[in-house]
């Protein structure tokens, strides 16, 4: 199995739900654990994607973004993640960022700055800040969910699904689509 291959992405189950408050609580004790492991290596560790906004449905994965200078110390942090039970998948079709999963959990590691991490840090930050577009993309998720519900391919066509608003989030919030990810188009 290539580390590359971003149809070894998923294998979690495919569920969207209303959110949790115990999603907080469950990224602060894995952030604890991975800075005790790799926090040597790391910036910071925060909590991201759609279990990271109050209110927001999600499928029920903790999406943990591990910020780094650069992926000089990368052997190292595989090494800690694999310890601490992450399955390291590599860059799974994303120039940028380096893959980690175990089961609940997704870690992106990306450098401090680069398209991935502006990326994502714009668009939760413009959801955080519009109530309203953040109940227009909880609804969207869900009408997805129910859409791809038992496909093989669930988790891909999903978020391939959501591309359009996001980038559309991306743009409001003064994201260049000239940067828009491979991966997007």
């Amino acid at each position: 199995m290539s580390t590359d291959d971003p149809s070894n992405a998923y294998s979690d189950p495919f569920k969207v739900v209303d959110y949790d408050p115990i999603w907080a609580k469950v990224f602060s004790n894995e952030h604890d654990l991975i800075i005790s492991t790799i926090g040597q290596y790391v910036m910071k560790v925060e909590h991201v994607g759609s279990t990271s906004i109050p209110g927001l449905a999600a499928k029920p994965i903790i999406d943990i973004q591990v910020v780094v200078q650069d992926f000089s110390n990368l052997p190292q942090c595989i090494e800690g993640m694999t310890g601490i039970g992450y399955t390291y998948k590599g860059l799974l079709g994303i120039a940028g960022r380096e893959y980690f999963k175990r089961p609940g959990f997704h870690v992106h590691m990306v450098q401090m700055g680069n398209n991935e991490y502006t990326r994502k840090t714009l668009f939760l930050k413009y959801l955080r800040e519009h109530k309203d577009v953040c109940q227009e993309y909880a609804e969207l998720k869900k009408r997805l969910a129910i859409k791809w519900d038992g496909h093989p391919s669930a988790h891909l066509e999903y978020n391939l699904d959501k591309t359009e608003f996001i980038m559309g989030v991306l743009t409001r919030a003064g994201w260049d689509p000239e940067l828009k990810p491979e991966y997007l188009k």
